[in-house]
């Protein structure tokens, strides 16, 4: 099912979409904010899997640019808990030339806003890395809080990563059910 805004659709992904996620996931600044990317260069093969093996568990979404059809990035939700009404929701945007032109935050509105008003959740969470500035401040716009902090609870790279919990409520006013 696609969800369309003003300026992303957030439709099934397509064999198509491997390249554009191949190019766009090989920036390591894209991919070191993404929840346990621990894997090596990402490859066309790699991307190929990804499109073939979607689990049914999940809703995942590639976002198209509305004004030219290109994808811009990839959201989804998982770890769906349909008992206690909550789930996850990820999302990356790329290439870096699409960052700060509204497709990331239209993207959550639609996908959070999905989550709430046709799966009937309470509670959207996410992970947030710390040092992901750019990230925090854009999920803080869309109404996500801080909830708890995960003090060195990823390794990834060599490293421990401390990671904020973060989360919105149906109630929030950008999402609010009327």
């Amino acid at each position: 099912m696609d969800i369309s805004g003003k300026l992303v659709k957030l439709r099934a992904f397509r064999p198509a979409d491997a390249q554009p996620i191949t190019e766009a996931l090989a920036d390591p600044e894209i991919v070191s904010n993404l929840a346990n990317w621990s894997w090596g260069p990402y490859g066309l093969n790699d991307a190929q899997e990804f499109l073939s093996r979607r689990d049914p568990s999940h809703l995942a979404w590639a976002i198209e640019c509305l004004a030219d059809g290109t994808l811009v990035g990839a959201t989804g939700l998982q770890e769906i808990d349909v008992r206690n009404r909550h789930c996850e929701w990820g999302i990356w945007i790329g290439p870096k030339s699409r960052w700060g032109h509204g497709y990331g935050s239209e993207a959550c509105q639609l996908a959070v806003g999905f989550a709430f008003r046709q799966l009937g959740m309470e509670k959207v969470w996410l992970y947030v890395y710390e040092g992901n500035d750019r990230g925090r401040r854009a999920y803080e716009k869309a109404g996500f809080k801080v909830e708890g902090t995960l003090q060195r609870h990823v390794f990834q790279n060599g490293r421990f990563i401390t990671v904020h919990l973060m989360a919105v409520f149906s109630d929030h006013p950008l999402y609010a059910v009327s």
